[in-house]
């Protein structure tokens, strides 16, 4: 997975307060990446998942009141 979409994802789900939302902003930057998500190798979208719950929590750490449920 390339470091842009790396970013975009981070970027994406910082804002996320859900389990929803963070599973979303990983489908959503794909698709902005004009990436298929049904082509994506699961441990690409493993890897994804695990980068994106990170970058939400770090961001629930900074602003409690965005942590993520």
């Amino acid at each position: 997975m390339n470091e842009q979409i790396r970013k975009a994802i981070r970027h994406r789900a910082s804002k996320a307060r859900t389990k929803t939302q963070l599973v979303k902003a990983v489908f959503d930057s794909f698709r902005s990446s004009q990436i298929d998500p049904r082509f994506v190798s699961l441990d690409d979208m493993k890897t994804a998942v695990v980068v994106a719950a990170r970058a939400a929590r770090a961001a629930g750490q900074k602003n409690p009141v965005n942590m993520p449920a």
